[in-house]
């Protein structure tokens, strides 16, 4: 049977982990392409790939393989303008209650997203699958941007959204589960610098906020830069900078 092809965000932490398995153990025998992303302000992202060959060494090389590691910062870097001149005053205004937190989170996913949609257009894959959790609170992983803006997002360029362990409900039935698969539930999980845990539950001004800066300035964005063009990793794609001589 030919295999679907998916493109999975690797972020080198358990839940991608445990996602990478789940799709692996699909009956549509999928080949799960891994990948993982720097922003720019990500600590040792070379650590995911250790967590790729643990996959790798499990399922087999003809049904898991790991792109590497790219940079996202040139895509992140679109979405700062206008929030960063904005006085505190004209952010709750225009952006309710959406944190600066919150605000990288939105853009950095979203620059996740793009690079894969581009990545799956270079492997001709079918689907563009992440480790997102709806009970770990970061308004990115709820219902109004997992489900239902990246997912339109997604289905816009053409590929298919899964979100494989996403209504699962805390660590400890996902570090059972990677047990059960016989895996140390470990990693060396590269770090974010700019990201912080949520501090306590999320009121409806910081969901409205974070959705309005999405529809309102990187939806725009992303059209006019036609960042979701057939085949745009042609001119968009690439693993690292080059850089200029001493």
């Amino acid at each position: 049977m030919e295999k679907k092809s998916v493109i999975l965000m690797l972020s080198g932490g358990r839940d991608s982990f445990l996602s990478a398995c789940h799709l692996l153990e699909n009956p549509d025998n999928y080949l799960v392409k891994m990948v993982t992303f720097d922003n720019g302000c990500s600590y040792q992202s070379g650590n995911a790939g250790k967590v790729a060959d643990r996959i790798i060494s499990k399922y087999g090389k003809d049904r898991a393989e790991y792109l590497g590691v790219y940079k996202i910062s040139g895509i992140v870097r679109e979405f700062f303008f206008p929030y960063f001149n904005m006085k505190p005053s004209e952010q709750a205004e225009r952006f309710q209650g959406m944190t600066p937190s919150q605000f990288h989170c939105l853009v950095c996913r979203t620059g996740m997203y793009i690079c894969s949609i581009w990545l799956a257009q270079r492997e001709k894959a079918h689907i563009i699958a992440e480790g997102g959790r709806k009970e770990q609170q970061f308004v990115i992983e709820l219902p109004g941007m997992a489900q239902d803006r990246y997912k339109s997002l997604v289905e816009r360029a053409g590929f298919t959204l899964e979100l494989p362990v996403y209504f699962m409900d805390n660590d400890w039935e996902r570090d059972n589960e990677l047990l059960r698969r016989h895996y140390l539930c470990k990693t060396y999980e590269p770090k974010c610098l700019i990201g912080v845990p949520v501090n306590g539950s999320i009121d409806q001004s910081v969901i409205d906020g974070v959705h309005a800066y999405y529809d309102e300035i990187i939806l725009p964005q992303i059209e006019k830069l036609r960042f979701l063009d057939k085949e745009a990793y042609r001119n968009w794609l690439g693993t690292e900078y080059d850089e200029l001589e001493p």
